[in-house]
């Protein structure tokens, strides 16, 4: 069996570009114009006309056997419109349901391949008396940076392990302008691609001048960002702040033990490098001062362009590490076999805040749920704020072959369930916004009335 192949081609399909049908939450409609979001005035260049738009993500799970024995374990991701989406989204809307067809029919492809070669793999193993290191896995998660009305920016952030010491991840970036339903080039974006590529290079000595690539005097970083530049093979997001570049390790001359490195050009910093609206000189693609986004583990990402205003979530068997401006908070949690998906959230007045939706696991007492737990990012650390009795799960508990989240993107206007132990309205979809003390604020319950 050639690893190296099958690697490639599994890969292959997960970056390749993947369009589902119509997502069928199987939850009631609402009124999803979301006037809440239009703005007053225009500042600090800002669209006045800019308003979130209602996304949801669902991940379909597999667990494939022969005979006794697990061979592969998968999911993938795909993302839509929950409910109708207005006229003016239409496109997009038509856009991100062809993605999840495609990203459907690769995954069927890919499994496919997996479990015929899983199953040899381990028979081969069994002959040989040599070790076997668990099942095959290929796992396909999207996390949300972006969701407006001028634009919807999200990174598919895929793993797989196909035999032997560990696996392999990959990261696959989508930036899609909401009134096309095209997916933007870096052209869209930018001025200049030159004067792009060297400030990529500037930033990344900046961010990471301990990194590995810095090791042969910065000429393989230097030579790889050229050459990804002039391939346009780049991986990026289109932020309400800027655009976020995200490398794989071995891309810049890394090695295995590096993590994901990660720069962020901001308006604020580099204003020479965006386009601008003719007449008005505002930014083409600079978004609302309050915005939420998915945070993706293990990652440090720069939240503002304020100095050292860095962000890494984490978690091991026992809790989540959060760490913030260079300090570090733990928030002990039984995380072992437990779902755990972290949104950082900006308010327009700059407040900062971390809204995890947290698996806790069943006990003799409870059932297995889910929570909403916030962490305060405004002090000197990270402070704990409550738990409460509520999640952006969408789906029913027991449909364990499906997960939907409701996507987070404004601080002031989300979408929520009630867990069945509230006391508000269990098992009701909430409408929300983000408090002064950061606690979630109900003002819409799903089927009230006045």
């Amino acid at each position: 069996m050639k690893k190296e192949k099958l690697l490639a081609t599994v890969l292959a399909a997960a970056c390749a570009f993947t369009f589902a049908p119509a997502l069928d939450t199987g939850i009631a409609e609402m009124d999803l114009s979301r006037l809440a979001f239009a703005q007053a005035k225009d500042a600090a260049n800002q669209n006045v006309s800019l308003h979130s738009l209602p996304l949801i993500t669902s991940a379909h799970f597999y667990s494939d056997w022969d005979g006794p024995f697990e061979m592969l374990r998968s999911h993938w991701t795909d993302i839509g419109f929950y409910g109708n989406a207005k006229a003016p989204e239409q496109k997009v809307a038509r856009a991100l349901d062809d993605f999840s067809r495609k990203k459907s029919d690769d995954f069927g492809r890919t499994r496919k391949l997996m479990f015929t070669d899983s199953k040899a793999d381990w028979r081969q193993r069994v002959k040989d008396s040599s070790p076997y290191y668990g099942p095959y896995w290929f796992t396909g998660d999207i996390l949300v940076h972006r969701a407006d009305s001028a634009a919807v920016s999200f990174l598919e952030d895929n793993s797989l392990y196909s035999g032997g010491t560990h696996g392999s991840s990959e990261l696959v970036a989508r930036n899609y302008d909401v009134c096309t339903g095209k997916e933007l080039q870096l052209s869209d974006v930018f001025v200049n691609k030159y004067t792009l590529a060297e400030a990529i290079k500037k930033r990344l000595k900046e961010d990471y001048p301990g990194a590995s690539f810095m090791e042969d005097g910065e000429t393989a970083a230097d030579e790889a960002v050229d050459r990804m530049i002039k391939e346009d093979s780049l991986v990026w997001t289109l932020e309400p702040h800027g655009v976020t570049f995200w490398f794989n390790p071995y891309r810049l001359g890394g090695t295995y033990a590096d993590e994901m490195f990660v720069t962020t050009l901001f308006f604020s910093e580099t204003p020479e490098l965006f386009k601008k609206n003719e007449g008005t000189g505002a930014f083409a693609w600079r978004a609302l001062e309050r915005y939420c986004m998915d945070v993706r583990l293990y990652t440090a990402i720069r939240v503002s362009d304020k100095p050292g205003e860095k962000l890494t979530v984490g978690r091991d068997n026992d809790g989540i590490q959060i760490e913030f401006r260079g300090d570090e908070y733990r928030s002990e949690l039984e995380l072992r076999n437990s779902d755990f998906r972290p949104v950082f959230v900006n308010c327009s007045d700059g407040r900062k805040y971390l809204y995890v939706d947290y698996e806790e696991p069943a006990s003799k007492y409870s059932a297995m749920g889910y929570r909403l737990y916030v962490y305060d990012l405004n002090g000197a650390s990270p402070r704990f704020v409550g738990v409460y009795p509520m999640t952006r799960l969408a789906s029913p508990l027991k449909d364990t072959a499906k997960r939907s989240w409701y996507v987070m993107s404004d601080p002031e206007d989300f979408y929520m369930t009630a867990t069945m132990d509230s006391d508000l309205a269990p098992g009701k979809r909430l409408r929300c916004r983000v408090g002064q003390d950061g606690a979630p604020e109900v003002y819409e319950v799903e089927g009230a009335k006045g």
